[in-house]
């Protein structure tokens, strides 16, 4: 009995990972309806920055203009900190990738992307200088100090704006497919933007409370588990208050009927932002959880965001509540299937579960039903 609890615990606190995730992506499935498949990345993002801010010990970030040594901050500031920006990064991919994917206009994207060339040139011309087609003429070969590359850079951003206002429209008709191509693209980006910064070492992102436990009885428990647990249930009881809010029912009558919210006079486009927003924010807090008790790597977010989607999934992609019973159930199934039966079982059990809930109730662990065009 004792390592059966321990064995709920340990499923609870995975499980609850599994439902941030999963309510993160029902947050934009609400707004934009497209699943987001770079969720896990946009938290794991916000992890490692939450994790250099507070490492201190010379740890170095590496930016387009030199290395940059960690603050070495608390662990809270650090973590509010991370927060912070991944609402800011939810956000900054809506305003600038969403919304020219939605028949708006593409200008935000053009800033973005020649300010974000110009800046990674700044390394590429101070390590090689210029491109090989034109460093053969002579005394523009090599690398160039570091004023020079950033004047050189600067010169290329309004070419790039240029190029891109003229060349590239906004689209006149509308299709998921382009998001949801853009949200997978986005998921490799991520990555190799964190590799570039952060280097490709696992690295140990320690809580105050990390290997701190107490008993209950013959049971261990870790106080990294009931915080995970404890901060699941929070979230998921502010989130369920926010639907009740103004903001929250104006999201809600988007998700039911997008045409009819608009002519009602509800602005799509703030509540996209604000759904990116929270949903990011929702991702990095899990993603921070998920590190601070196991260890902040680049494959960190390749499981979770799978078990995301499956506790999406039984909440039939609507239902908050649903969402998050869905991701603690697979949780703790995965971990006593594991425990008592055999730890092979434990993959299989998540698609089991799917299988078995969508048999029973095709709507998943929800009471709303909404059609949704695929």
């Amino acid at each position: 009995m004792d390592q059966l609890l321990q064995q709920i615990v340990a499923g609870l606190e995975v499980g609850s990972y599994y439902s941030l995730i999963g309510m993160a992506i029902v947050m934009i499935m609400k707004s934009t309806d497209v699943p987001n498949f770079a969720m896990a990345e946009m938290g794991l993002l916000a992890a490692y920055v939450s994790w250099w801010l507070a490492a201190g010990d010379d740890t170095q970030m590496d930016l387009f203009v030199g290395k940059v040594a960690s603050p070495g901050w608390a662990f809270g500031p650090a973590v509010f900190v991370g927060l912070v920006f991944a609402a800011l990064l939810g956000f900054g991919v809506q305003y600038f990738l969403i919304r020219p994917l939605t028949g708006l206009s593409n200008q935000p994207f053009s800033y973005l992307f020649s300010i974000g060339l110009g800046l990674a040139l700044i390394s590429q011309f101070r390590d090689n200088g210029l491109p090989s087609f034109i460093d053969w003429f002579p005394g523009l070969g090599g690398g160039y100090p570091l004023g020079i590359a950033i004047v050189l850079a600067a010169i290329t951003v309004p070419l790039t704006y240029m190029v891109l206002r003229r060349w590239v429209k906004k689209l006149d008709i509308v299709d998921h497919f382009p998001l949801l191509l853009l949200t997978i693209g986005l998921t490799f980006a991520l990555a190799s933007f964190i590799e570039n910064l952060y280097g490709a070492t696992p690295q140990r992102f320690e809580a105050p409370w990390s290997g701190d436990t107490f008993d209950i009885g013959d049971t261990r428990i870790g106080w990294d588990q009931v915080i995970s647990i404890g901060v699941g249930v929070v979230i998921a009881l502010a989130l369920a208050a926010f639907f009740r809010s103004k903001w929250g029912v104006r999201m809600r009558a988007i998700a039911e009927d997008g045409p009819t919210a608009r002519m009602l006079g509800i602005n799509a486009g703030r509540i996209s932002l604000l759904a990116w927003g929270i949903g990011t924010l929702v991702a990095g807090a899990a993603m921070i959880l998920n590190t601070s008790s196991t260890v902040l790597g680049l494959g960190s977010a390749e499981g979770l965001i799978l078990k995301g989607f499956i506790a999406a999934v039984l909440g039939g992609f609507v239902s908050l509540p649903g969402t998050f019973a869905g991701g603690l159930l697979v949780g703790v199934a995965e971990a006593v299937a594991g425990g008592q039966i055999d730890t092979s079982l434990q993959p299989t059990m998540a698609l089991l579960i799917v299988v078995v809930v969508l048999l029973v109730a095709p709507d998943g662990l929800s009471r709303q039903a909404k059609l949704r065009e695929v």
